[in-house]
């Protein structure tokens, strides 16, 4: 199974991977840490799920590149275009904030989004750093699996 984590915090990024090689060590991981690079892989296919960070910068963040702008709803942006280039790949997204961007959009109602949407591939929404985040994630793996 190839999965992609689209995250721009290394360390959240290793501590998704750790926890899904507790039950699936035999998973192969590839990582993009921005908006840009999150997109220019998934272009790329062959891709089972895609795990995407729902804010990121525009473009990674590097020693000489400060990432651009913030995107506070990248995650719905990957997947709008993901839907209109007809890439049925399965997404989950796991975010650590409750409301985004100046507008405060909830996380609330992006799930409610997601669920009329985006159901195509968006398959749920984890709170990370949330108690049971983990068990969370370990159950849309496993109803995927289905």
């Amino acid at each position: 199974m190839r999965v992609l984590i689209v995250e721009d915090t290394e360390a959240k990024m290793k501590v998704i991977e750790e926890c899904i090689k507790t039950i699936r060590n035999d998973w192969e991981f590839t990582e993009a840490r921005s908006y840009s690079d999150g997109i220019q892989k998934i272009y790329e296919r062959g891709w089972n799920l895609i795990l995407l960070d729902m804010s990121l910068p525009t473009y990674t963040i590097s020693h000489t590149e400060s990432g651009g702008t913030k995107k506070p709803v990248a995650g719905k942006e990957i997947m709008k275009r993901m839907l209109s280039r007809e890439i049925y790949i399965p997404v989950i997204i796991i975010t650590q904030f409750d409301t985004f961007g100046d507008n405060q959009i909830s996380l609330e109602s992006l799930t409610r989004e997601f669920e009329n949407d985006y159901t195509k591939i968006w398959k749920g929404t984890i709170s990370y750093d949330k108690p049971g985040w983990q068990d969370n994630l370990y159950g849309l793996i496993y109803e995927m699996g289905k």
